[in-house]
């Protein structure tokens, strides 16, 4: 961790501050994560999101809580709960490919 980080002051992009340990998402790519490192270089304040391991920009990100990083992390890694894909699984979703037949 960079040495004084915790003394720089950074916003996102509705003005919430950002401080180590926030969560935040960049909304760009949908990246989600918890902020490990704040720096800033000519002018520009960057942080550290730990589920990326790289710098973003705070003024293309924005706080969000734990729980909207967890699932956005479960689902980028393709965990998925079986009781939530029968849920989805309404009767018009289900279509019976049995009958269909390809020519040739």
């Amino acid at each position: 961790m960079a040495e004084g980080s915790d003394l720089i002051q950074a916003h996102d992009l509705n003005g919430a501050p950002i401080t180590i340990g926030s969560y935040v998402l960049y909304l760009n790519t949908g990246s989600a994560g918890q902020v490990l490192e704040i720096k800033q270089e000519e002018g520009t304040k960057w942080v550290l999101m730990d589920s990326t391991g790289l710098f973003y920009n705070v003024e293309a990100l924005v706080i969000t809580d734990a729980d909207a990083v967890k699932v956005r992390i479960e689902r980028e890694e393709g965990e998925v709960d079986k009781e939530d894909l029968v849920r989805q699984q309404t009767p018009e979703r289900v279509v019976d490919i049995g009958q269909v037949t390809g020519g040739g």
